[in-house]
């Protein structure tokens, strides 16, 4: 019983320790990302309709988003039926951005400026 008891401990350090390596190196990827695109980047403001939750719809949009090349950040969020983008402008195009959202089944347009 001890045994096992200090076997499942173990395991669970190990997946504890391996997992903030993960969140380390994600965000020193990040920030490499960043600091090669800092002078093309560029934020893109987005009303997203037909969303219907938070972790398929919005995570999905951001997760997809986060794999293509020249997407620096995105948060997506179903409650606010929005996304900003961060991206390098050189690499990828708003229009293409907006497609890969509609790609996935909904609608994406960009926010309008808000009046002075």
């Amino acid at each position: 019983m001890k045994k096992t008891v200090l076997f499942l401990l173990t395991c669970a350090g190990i997946l504890f320790i391996n997992s903030e390596s993960a969140a380390q190196a994600n965000d020193k990827e990040k920030k490499v990302k960043m600091d090669q695109t800092s002078n093309n980047l560029t934020e893109l403001q987005l009303a997203v309709e037909g969303m219907h939750c938070q972790a398929g719809c919005a995570n999905g949009i951001d997760n997809m988003l986060q794999e293509q090349e020249g997407i620096v950040d995105s948060e997506t969020l179903f409650d606010t039926s929005s996304s900003v983008i961060r991206y390098d402008n050189k690499l990828i195009s708003e229009k293409d951005i907006i497609a890969l959202i509609q790609e996935r089944g909904f609608k994406a347009e960009r926010k309008a400026a808000p009046k002075k």
